[in-house]
């Protein structure tokens, strides 16, 4: 190792730099990330000189002191490591910081800390307004979701709508399903895929509606102002920023909508004011659309350093928990229903012939193991289609499947040799509260199997890892440092006695840092500026406040960052850094 790493010294620090550095990282432990081989993380260095948006040199001492000018800033990193810096391969931060009340309902795990969430809720919310917040936990109602009574017990007559902790449910008060406009004579969008719980006898609203059966009560009674989506992401960065989080791909851009989400960060990005770098996408709004022809658009319209308009976004699926999951066998309580895909398989071929003529990947939302699947033969199918085959097919895009957490074993080889990324919210993969309700649903066999990554990774996959907070089936947070801790106990974040969920699928601190720097990377096509500390790549760092390859695992998710930097800019930095 020692070896190693003063050959990595002689060859990085030997040209004399014609310009000093802007910046000199000194006295750091750099784990690279340059290879990803091994248990260390790649190359170790002790110093990275930076200067504008860019990595000058990677080195030791001798290479920061050649780097180092007279205006040259330098921080002492005091033996901490550092990193590249962490790229969530799958969030909706605009939507999520929106939703970020300050009251986390997803913490709420029992029926007695929701009613006092509620409570809470309805204290911090004064007045006849209505209140709209997300988090709330499948696992504490029954199949068909909580009612209307439930909240109107709290909130009386006053217009309340609560997401699911997994967005893909809505919990309506009996005002708001009036003022809505939402009856027992309102028809479902798509029965057993986007629909409202009933009653089996008459028909009457329950008060949970599935896959954005109620989204038009949400337009109707909730006011969303692009203004206020802007004001909510400004208040967020800052704490992204201290989770280590650099980069990070929105699958699904809405603030309200699609257009306004671009516009808000096309406009914070020429006032200086975007410290995040922002992948982003368009959603597919069903057969008549054409949303891969939007992103080439917006490509042309929004291209730059921080704001990138990437891939575009479909739907395989559900969640298990409203039964819209597109299982390979039936539901435990639903016998003869395995689930119903949300696209045909003309509808899926139409996404990816067009995005493969465009140049421009998919990423495809696939919890059950028949979306997984369904994505996985479209994709052959095209790749099929497009070999030897003159023109602008581009077979080679990195369609990627996202969370895919009920893979068949027999599919975890194709991801390989089709060249798709597994993208999954490894924070998910414990024995969480929601376990037994989902386990009720699909039965706990396939559900431990959930999450199989040592099996993707010695299958040769890339796997990349992303939060998609503010959902999730439990966990529902933003930090990559939760990711990692996850990934290698396969517990809830300092939960050293709980029981592991299927141990033998745990990663190591390396392997996790790689789905999180430069397997997201290669996920998003910036591998040759992100992803690790190499000169030439853009400096998106972090210096962390705990060595996370030789700490104990189980204080991982407690650790965050005193130093990140983003193209080449400080945007957080902790007291406790100096700078001679």
């Amino acid at each position: 190792m020692l070896a190693r790493t003063l050959l990595l010294a002689m060859v990085l620090a030997a040209p004399a730099l014609a310009q000093p550095a802007d910046l000199v990282i000194l006295n750091a432990r750099v784990h690279t990330m340059d290879s990803g081989k091994g248990p260390d993380g790649g190359s170790i260095a002790s110093a990275v000189c930076v200067r504008g948006n860019s990595i000058t040199a990677v080195g030791d001492a001798q290479t920061a002191e050649k780097c180092t000018g007279p205006t040259t800033r330098r921080i002492d990193a005091g033996g901490r490591l550092l990193l590249p810096g962490f790229i969530d391969s799958h969030m909706h931060a605009m939507g999520g910081a929106f939703a970020e009340t300050g009251i986390n309902l997803s913490l709420a795990d029992t029926p007695e800390k929701l009613k006092a969430a509620l409570l809470q809720l309805r204290e911090a919310n004064p007045g006849t307004g209505p209140i709209f917040a997300r988090g709330w936990q499948n696992h504490l109602f029954g199949p068909q979701g909580p009612t209307s009574a439930q909240l109107d017990a709290i909130f009386g007559d006053r217009v309340v709508i609560l997401g699911s902790v997994d967005g893909h449910s809505d919990w309506f008060s009996s005002a708001a399903l009036k003022l809505g406009g939402a009856t027992a004579a309102t028809p479902d969008p798509e029965p057993g895929v986007s629909f409202f719980e009933r009653d089996a006898k008459t028909g009457a609203l329950l008060g949970t509606a599935r896959e954005g059966a109620g989204s038009f009560i949400v337009r109707k009674l909730i006011p969303r102002s692009p203004a206020d989506y802007a004001a909510a992401f400004l208040r967020w960065q800052p704490l992204a920023a201290e989770s280590g989080l650099t980069a990070l791909f929105d699958a699904g851009m809405g603030a309200p909508t699609e257009a306004d989400a671009y516009a808000i960060l096309d406009t914070l990005q020429h006032q200086g004011r975007l410290t995040l770098r922002m992948f982003t996408s368009t959603g597919d709004r069903g057969e008549a659309d054409d949303p891969v022809s939007r992103l080439v658009q917006l490509k042309a319209d929004f291209g730059s350093e921080l704001l990138r308009p990437t891939a575009v976004k479909l739907f395989a699926d559900g969640v298990p928990e409203g039964h819209t999951a597109w299982l390979l066998q039936p539901y435990q309580d639903k016998p003869g229903f395995p689930g119903k895909p949300m696209m045909t398989d003309a509808h899926l071929m139409a996404r990816l012939r067009a995005a493969e003529a465009a140049g421009i990947p998919t990423h495809t939302h696939a919890i059950g193991g028949a979306a997984i699947r369904q994505v996985l033969d479209g994709v052959q199918k095209v790749r099929a289609e497009n070999a030897g085959k003159p023109g602008p097919q581009k077979t080679g895009q990195r369609h990627a499947i996202a969370h895919m957490d009920l893979v068949d074993p027999a599919d975890i080889p194709r991801f390989a040799q089709l060249g798709v990324i597994a993208q999954t919210s490894i924070q998910w993969a414990t024995r969480d509260p929601s376990f037994d309700n989902i386990a009720a649903f699909v039965g706990e066999p396939l559900l431990e199997s959930a999450y199989p990554i040592r099996s993707l990774l010695d299958a040769g996959v890339v796997q990349s890892f992303g939060t998609d907070w503010p959902a999730a089936a439990y966990l529902s947070t933003w930090k990559p440092l939760v990711q990692i801790e996850v990934a290698v106990t396969r517990r809830l974040p300092g939960a050293r006695s709980a029981p592991p969920r299927n141990p033998a699928q745990a990663i190591t601190v390396a392997e996790a840092v790689t789905g999180l720097t430069r397997s997201a990377a290669w996920q998003l096509g910036a591998e040759s500026q992100l992803g690790s500390i190499e000169p030439g790549k853009r400096a998106d760092l972090i210096l962390l406040d705990r060595d996370i390859f030789t700490a104990d695992p189980f204080t991982i998710a407690e650790g965050k960052s005193l130093l990140t930097l983003v193209n080449g800019k400080v945007v957080h930095q902790d007291a406790l850094l100096t700078s001679p």
